[in-house]
């Protein structure tokens, strides 16, 4: 019986990858407090924007019309 080529490289065991080294180095550039303040500003407006309107107008989606 024969196994077609696609079942076989289905089935034959995958080979791990070698883990990679993590090199940290300090940062090139400093963060200053203008981008720090745009930078959670926009996390702000596009994260809890959104959740705090859903949970704010619960009531009105659990209505049925």
């Amino acid at each position: 019986m024969s196994v077609s080529p696609v079942l076989r490289a289905l089935l034959r065991p995958r080979l791990a990858l070698p883990a990679r080294a993590v090199h940290s180095y300090p940062p090139e550039s400093h963060v200053g407090p203008l981008e720090t303040v745009i930078s959670l500003g926009a996390f702000f407006v596009t994260v809890l924007v959104p959740s705090g309107w859903v949970l704010a107008n619960m009531e009105n989606y659990k209505k049925r019309d």
